[in-house]
């Protein structure tokens, strides 16, 4: 099938399982996870067999900023979509489903060839893949703490908004939030020995940046495990501590090759 219209096919299935979601969370239809299972699965298989068609040519990977940003949106919907099976997530799909919508929109409207990348051995696949699953676990969860921070900010004004009304009990959002850092962190750590073990010279020049800020981050989201188990930490802490460290992947992940490929080429 053609690349363009499994691109509008793709962006057609977000928008409209946005809309969906919209309306569960409006309470103006009963929600039927087995159709925003279908709308969410169908439209980033779609997203992913155009973001491999635009990234991986002529035995060369093209990381450009929209090929990983596409990339990335692809593994978040996959992990939300999985942790959303088992957990009540599914207020995390209205800023996730438009995300991936316009990051599509990218992939075909920005066509850079000019940044490849050949591999060399296969374990610098692994640092990479760890990475952008971190990466996304860690997004998934920094959405689940601004939810945590308003539901808490919320409780305690006593305003019983829409979103009050929608969303699990604190203590539950909060278990989930902590249960996406835990496994986030895991990975991260994965990813960062992985890259010590498989990549020539992880601090090089290009690179140095996006090791320091990773190890950086890695240090708060432990920092933030320990003083859960240590001090109770929650609430509108655990949100902090959260959007800090994932402040600090997005720019290693994305900051540096935004500004070098959109700003200075």
């Amino acid at each position: 099938m053609n690349i363009l219209v499994l691109s509008l096919l793709s962006i057609g299935l977000y928008s409209f399982g946005t809309i969906y979601q919209g309306l569960v969370y409006l309470r103006k239809i009963q929600v039927k996870p087995f159709i925003s299972l279908l709308i969410g699965a169908t439209a980033v298989c779609f997203q992913l067999i155009i973001t491999l068609d635009h990234t991986v040519q002529d035995n060369k990977l093209i990381l450009s900023f929209f090929n990983s940003a596409s990339f990335v949106a692809c593994l978040i919907v996959t992990c939300l979509l999985f942790f959303s099976s088992k957990r009540p997530l599914q207020t995390i799909f209205l800023a996730v489903y438009p995300a991936a919508a316009l990051c599509t929109l990218g992939v075909l409207a920005f066509n850079d060839n000019a940044r490849t990348f050949s591999p060399e051995n296969s374990g610098i696949f692994i640092h990479i893949i760890l990475s952008m699953v971190a990466y996304s676990v860690f997004s998934i969860a920094a959405v689940q703490a601004v939810l945590v921070y308003f539901q808490n900010n919320n409780l305690k004004k006593k305003n019983h908004t829409i979103l009050m009304r929608n969303l699990p009990p604190l203590l539950t959002m909060e278990n989930i939030l902590f249960e996406m850092i835990w496994s986030g962190t895991l990975l991260l750590a994965l990813a960062i020995t992985a890259g010590l073990i498989f990549v020539d010279d992880l601090f090089a020049q290009h690179l140095v940046h996006k090791s320091i800020l990773s190890i950086f981050a890695l240090i708060i989201f432990s920092g933030l495990l320990v003083g859960r188990k240590k001090y109770g930490w929650r609430g509108i802490t655990a949100s902090k501590w959260t959007l800090c460290g994932f402040g600090l992947l997005m720019l290693s992940f994305f900051g540096s090759k935004f500004v070098l490929e959109r700003l200075i080429s």
